[in-house]
Order: C-alpha cells, then structure tokens, then sequence
C-alpha cells in the first residue's frame, strides 16, 4: 500500500466515525420527550370520587366532566364539577360549577365563575339555594367561602350579600357585608 492509498484509507475511516456519531447525536434528540412547561401531563375523562369517614359511611361525592393536571401549577383542574356534601341524615348539599381547581390532596376545592349550591326540602326546613362565585369548598371540614356576590334564596325569603362563610355541618351562613334581605309573609 502506497502513502496515496493510506491517506484515503484513514479519511474513509474518519468519515465513517464521523457520519456515525453525527447520526447518533440526530437519534438521541429526537427520541427524548418532555412535558412541556404549560402542557398537561394527566387527563381523566368521567372522574366521580367518593370519599368516606372513618366509619364507612359516604362523606362526600365529586365528579367531573374531566379533570386535568398542570405539574407546573401542582393544580388539577376541574370541568363541570359536582360535589355533594352529606350530611348525618342522609341529605346532601349539592354544589356545582362550570369549573375548578383542586390540590393534589382534594382538601380545596376552588370552583370558579358561577356556582350554584342548593339544599333539598327537609322536615322543618325549606329548600335553599345559594348563588354565587369563586367559591372556595374545603369537603373534609363541610365548609366553603366566598368574597364574591351571593345571593341565598328560600320559598319565605331571599338575601342578598357580599361575601359568604357556610358551614354545613352547623348549618351556619355567615355575611360579610351589604346584606339587604326581602320576606315573604306566610299567610
């Protein structure tokens, strides 16, 4: 072999290495993935928990249309959310929102834009509705909060205020400010 044919014989090589390493560098990038950094990385379609006390009985209930997770924003968000609150007796709260946000725990529940709550008829109680906004629903305590507009409505009466505490398990209805309320006679 002449110095020529050497030459050639080397540049051959490092043009094979070189191709080689070029083309593994090509498959390395395309087959790693990566979660965006505002993209999903979960989805459930028809979500229904149901969460129970310490002694086996039906606390309280939540589905959804759909629910979402953001890692970014450690938020599962919530569409067409339903939560039923149960009480002791058997009768529910009944709570529903076009959408929401809850923690990776459940133990917040923000739901967002309108929000209807409604409590059927019992034995000594008329039924109640409560209309308002981004509520904030903590199930385990049977509580939820409100600085927004509301408005709680009964066949004997309808209050109208600006911000809300409800305690369900008490069945308290604490309001902040600007209360203005109209009663019907019952005669």
């Amino acid at each position: 072999m002449n110095a020529r044919q050497i030459i050639l014989l080397l540049l051959l090589t490092l043009v094979v290495i070189g191709s080689g390493w070029f083309l593994f560098q090509q498959d390395d990038g395309q087959q790693q993935t990566t979660v965006s950094a505002t993209g999903h990385d979960a989805f459930v379609s028809g979500m229904d928990l149901q969460v129970m006390d310490a002694n086996g009985q039906l606390q309280y209930h939540v589905i959804a249309a759909s629910m979402i997770h953001f890692p970014h924003k450690e938020r599962f968000e919530l569409e067409q959310p339903v939560i039923d609150l149960i009480r002791d007796d058997g009768t529910a709260w009944h709570i529903t929102s076009d959408r929401g946000q809850t923690t990776a725990s459940g133990d917040r529940i923000w739901l967002l834009g309108q929000v209807d709550i409604s409590r059927p008829a019992t034995g000594n109680d008329d039924s109640l509705r409560i209309r308002t906004s981004d509520l904030l629903v903590k199930p385990d305590q049977e509580q939820a909060e409100t600085d927004s507009a509301a408005s709680i409505i009964s066949d004997r009466y309808r209050i109208d205020a600006t911000g809300l505490k409800a305690d369900f398990r008490s069945r308290e209805l604490q309001l902040r400010s600007t209360v203005r309320g109209t009663f019907h006679g019952t005669g």
